[in-house]
């Protein structure tokens, strides 16, 4: 199974600036609207606030990503869902919308085991939403196919006015750039780096994750987001050192960053909508840039899924 690492709730997180220079898909429902793009308790469940608001939100999907259920935790099941639920009208994945439609509300029964998976989908409570026609994945190989790329539920107005970039994982060749930003940062930090990994492109943007010499037990990890300008935005993750977890259990003392499954433009400023996964579930944030900071954004869902 593919898995990730999570960043753990003990790192504390600073934002700092710096200069420097420049520098997943879904098969198509066949009968669906698309646009291409370039571009709970021992669940430990964190349901979205949808009362007052439709904004963007990740989504659990069943097995082939026909139906697709925004989590709730139910105090006593509802008959309806209120009126702004029912104004999220497309899932966005892997650069593509679909159109769906709301479905109904699912209540949870004796057969939910807690987990957040596609084989106990039919079994958790929340807002049930269903693709107009069509499925995402028309040949899902296994049960987790859905699983690690979790669809993005929004309204009309997300996607008229989003502009969503496209996003190019970096390969062997791309390691060779920013020498001068490594530089920097070594200087700046006034520590030797043990990795420095540009990790992906979107736009005219990079990321990069850079782990530095551990002094004295104390670790430090920075991911380094280089804008279209040169400048330079950092976020990092200091932490005690363990000798074999130290940013989250069993990264055997390696940091891993962020990982954006998409990056977006809204109202100007770059928003990037990031998974990190672990043994036991996978947190999903978005992180909006603003100036020289990165900052937290209006999403926090994590999906338990459990070793088996």
């Amino acid at each position: 199974m593919k898995q990730k690492l999570i960043i753990t709730a003990f790192c504390a997180l600073a934002i700092v600036a710096c200069t420097s220079k420049k520098n997943k898909s879904g098969e198509a429902a066949k009968s669906a609207e698309t646009e291409s793009v370039a571009g709970d308790d021992n669940a430990a469940v964190v349901a979205q606030d949808v009362e007052n608001s439709t904004a963007p939100v990740f989504v659990l999907a069943n097995n082939d990503g026909s139906k697709f259920l925004l989590k709730q935790n139910f105090e006593e099941t509802p008959t309806d869902a209120p009126d702004n639920v029912k104004n999220y009208k497309y899932i966005l994945y892997n650069g593509v919308y679909y159109n769906v439609e709301f479905a109904g509300v699912q209540s949870s029964n004796e057969g939910d085991n807690g987990r957040d998976t596609p084989y106990n989908f039919d079994n958790r409570p929340g807002w049930l939403f269903k693709m107009q026609s069509g499925k995402l994945l028309e040949k899902p190989v296994s049960e987790w196919d859905m699983f690690w790329g979790k669809p993005l539920l929004v309204d009309e107005s997300f996607k008229n006015e989003t502009k969503l970039l496209k996003i190019k994982n970096a390969d062997e060749a791309d390691q060779g750039k920013f020498k001068d930003l490594k530089a920097k940062l070594e200087k700046q930090y006034n520590k030797k780096t043990t990795k420095f990994k540009v990790n992906q492109f979107f736009g005219d943007y990079a990321l990069l994750v850079v782990q530095f010499e551990t002094v004295e037990n104390k670790a430090l990890g920075v991911v380094a987001l280089v804008k279209p300008d040169g400048g330079c935005v950092l976020k990092e993750y200091p932490a005690d050192w363990h000798e074999f977890s130290v940013w989250r259990e069993g990264d055997e003392g390696e940091f891993y960053g962020l990982d954006v499954d998409f990056a977006t433009i809204e109202h100007g400023n770059l928003t990037l909508y990031t998974v990190t996964e672990g043994e036991e579930g996978a947190s999903y944030q978005n992180f909006v840039v603003k100036g020289d900071s990165l900052v937290e954004g209006s999403i926090s869902n994590y999906f338990y899924h459990a070793p088996d």
